[in-house]
């Protein structure tokens, strides 16, 4: 029987240089053929995973879409369990984008 914790689907070993090669590799295939390797929800949480919390317009940045298509990509995230927003510390205005464990 399958078992359906997040906090194992999202074990990976965060210091494996090749998962920023895998964004990386997005990244440039993105800029030289305007093609994506990667969903806009496989950017967002590899950059969590390896990176910690983003603040949502940084996240946003990562998904690289548009604002209204990240706020679905957003959606879908949380309602996974995979991701929740937080209330910035320092700036109380601003929210962060964390892994759900």
């Amino acid at each position: 029987m399958e078992d359906d914790h997040t906090e194992d689907l999202l074990m990976i070993d965060t210091g494996d240089p090749r998962w920023q090669e895998l964004i990386d590799f997005d990244a440039r295939l993105y800029r030289k053929k305007q093609l994506r390797l990667l969903t806009p929800e496989a950017r967002v949480l590899l950059r969590l995973m390896i990176g910690g919390p983003l603040r949502v317009n940084e996240a946003m940045e990562v998904a690289a879409t548009s604002y209204k298509g990240f706020y679905a990509v957003l959606e879908r995230l949380k309602r996974a369990g995979l991701v929740s927003l937080t209330k910035d510390e320092k700036d109380h205005r601003a929210r962060n984008l964390t892994i759900e464990r």
